[in-house]
């Protein structure tokens, strides 16, 4: 089971003491949703409750009223964190000052330098050139960002008005995670190999360690300035056919600094989200140990072997979506999905996070069938 945050215990017993009866008058549309990738829009509705509350509800361990949906969070990158523009996902109010091609890459919070692939829509470390040669070169020649030295006040201040009104749940990145933020120094065998050969794995440990030092007060600043409810750690772990490394590496090398940073996120009353793509469901012990609230897997894994073995002591993000489908086919898909995965929520809590191209039918029929069953 999803452990509880102490802090929004009274509320969530408030919220899930509260029944509200599907009416259908819930689908008049109340604003609109940019659809992704665009053009056009998806419909918001007139929901008995806001989107957050619906979403911290699933995440305290409660019955939610709908099964909570990728359009039910604001993403938020702020200009001030490097990182952002670096790869090219500046998010908010700040964000289309940032559309252009040419303010996206550059140096990030480490001083690596990216370059943005429009082809690609991200950015990545030109190859052959690794920033360093050796992990243990990382204490001469990587310099550690001073975060608290970034422009929070300036980006919070360009998000004020959607801080006052937003009612969705509040997510904010950290691109570049541990095994991520190796790779991008050392180009991804040498990271790789740095997992495993016993020479490196001291100099490892202490640059994942200072580097979680950096991600902590990033944390710290996402929570104070901009009420952050979801930290989402970018760390991919895994190919499309299998991980990059064995369960045991992965406990030993990398698992104990997730825990750190996981730790310190519940410490200050948020939620951790992995963002992992790979074929991982043979690290499912791993992403359990770090104590993580919500991972997504990607669609090539095994969702139903993934649900049995959390146990419900995770959140998983779902895919599914049929954007060329008709009217009736996508209604009736969507209302499948939302009849399956909200049987015995509290035992199996998940997300619907696909997010692309998304079926207006598709997305109604779960919504309604998901709020019948919630209800």
């Amino acid at each position: 089971m999803l452990r509880l945050m102490s802090s929004d215990g009274k509320a969530e017993k408030e919220r899930n003491s509260m029944i509200y009866k599907f009416d259908k008058k819930e689908l008049t549309q109340k604003g609109q949703y940019f659809k992704i990738p665009g053009p056009g829009f998806l419909p918001r509705y007139q929901t008995p409750i806001s989107p957050r509350e619906n979403f911290i509800t699933a995440l305290n361990g409660g019955k939610p009223h709908w099964l909570p949906d990728y359009y039910d969070i604001t993403t938020l990158c702020p200009a001030c964190y490097p990182d952002a523009s670096a790869r090219g996902f500046v998010m908010g109010a700040e964000g289309p000052d940032y559309m252009e091609d040419s303010r996206k890459g550059g140096l990030d919070a480490f001083g690596v330098d990216w370059e943005y692939i429009p082809v690609a829509g991200g950015s990545m470390v030109r190859p052959g050139k690794p920033f360093l040669e050796d992990i243990s070169e990382w204490r001469e020649k990587v310099k550690l960002p001073d975060v608290d030295a970034w422009d929070w006040e300036g980006s919070r201040s360009a998000n004020a008005e959607l801080l006052e009104t937003d009612d969705h749940v509040r997510v904010m990145w950290i691109f570049t995670g541990f095994f991520e933020r190796l790779i991008s120094l050392l180009e991804f065998e040498n990271a790789a190999v740095a997992l495993i050969d016993e020479e490196q794995k001291e100099e490892v440990h202490g640059f994942l360690d200072a580097c979680c030092g950096v991600y902590e007060k990033i944390a710290r600043h996402y929570k104070e300035d901009f009420g952050c409810d979801i930290l989402y750690v970018h760390d991919d772990w895994g190919s499309q056919r299998a991980p990059f490394f064995s369960p045991d590496t992965c406990m030993e090398m990398l698992v104990p600094h997730v825990k750190r940073l996981v730790d310190y996120a519940h410490s200050l009353g948020m939620r951790y989200e992995f963002h992992s793509c790979g074929k991982n469901e043979a690290l499912v012990p791993c992403y359990l140990a770090t104590g993580a609230d919500i991972w997504a897997p990607q669609e090539q894994n095994d969702v139903s072997r993934i649900l049995e073995e959390v146990k419900g002591e995770m959140m998983i993000g779902l895919w599914g979506n049929d954007p060329d489908a008709d009217d009736g086919t996508a209604y009736r898909e969507g209302s499948e999905f939302g009849r399956r995965y909200s049987q015995d929520y509290r035992n199996r809590p998940v997300y619907h996070c696909d997010l692309f191209n998304i079926n207006e039918k598709w997305r109604e029929g779960m919504y309604v069938s998901s709020r019948e069953i919630l209800e």
